[in-house]
């Protein structure tokens, strides 16, 4: 999806600093669409256009640098089975997104033995066990880990490191998240016998009051004078 949420004033700054200790930019080809699709082309291009709104040019402005003049080597592809990804046209996946909860095309990229370039961040932590995802603290690391994924061909996977990427794996996963222990399933029910007894409680006191009040009226006013106190 073509947001600005999904790391692309991130990724504008990666190519800056990218040119900053190479001397240029490194290509990338960006398939995706979405609401933010033409501000993003515009960033890359070096294009301010009309931007009435300002939202384009606060975006812009995050990229900092003389860098910012420049047109980058960006190809915006347009959306894309992920599948047809699958062969040897990309060694190289990149996701700087840190507004990810389990990013599946990072799974995806993984599973297709590419290198997948990833922040170091919790939203990335189930993937650091496989060899071919290399993930970066700051600007610098990913310059020298891009260097390396260029040069180098990712790892094959074992079979039992492709275990955890299969549907199979996934479904235990959500099993295992959902299950609670005999423990806690008795807590749970002690915890919502005692809310029952204390709403029938309630209902009792309140047919009592009102069957000794003359008129509804009156035993709503007694009821509220009561003042029942949840703990």
């Amino acid at each position: 999806k073509l947001l600005w949420a999904k790391g692309f004033n991130q990724l504008l700054e990666l190519e800056a600093c990218f040119r900053e200790r190479t001397g240029d930019f490194f290509e990338i080809d960006i398939f995706g669409s979405g609401p933010d699709e033409g501000e993003i082309q515009r960033a890359f291009f070096n294009d301010r256009g009309d931007d009435e709104s300002g939202v384009f040019q606060n975006s812009f402005n995050k990229w900092s640098g003389s860098s910012r003049r420049h047109r980058l080597p960006a190809n915006f592809l347009g959306p894309s089975d992920h599948s047809s990804l699958a062969g040897d046209a990309y060694s190289i996946f990149i996701n700087p997104s840190l507004t990810e909860v389990l990013c599946t095309t990072t799974a995806e990229a993984i599973a297709m033995n590419k290198w997948a370039i990833v922040p170091s961040h919790p939203s990335n932590a189930f993937f650091m066990q496989f060899p071919n995802c290399l993930s970066y603290r700051n600007r610098r690391e990913f310059v020298s880990i891009l260097e390396k994924a260029r040069y180098n061909d990712p790892p094959p996977l074992s079979e039992e490191l492709f275990r955890p990427l299969s549907w199979e794996a996934a479904t235990m996963r959500c099993v295992r998240a959902a299950a609670i222990s005999k423990r806690d399933a008795a807590r749970d029910d002690r915890i919502s016998r005692k809310t029952e007894e204390k709403t029938s409680s309630s209902k009792q006191v309140y047919r009592s009051i009102s069957s000794s009040s003359s008129s509804p009226s009156e035993a709503v006013a007694s009821y509220e004078g009561i003042g029942l106190v949840t703990p």
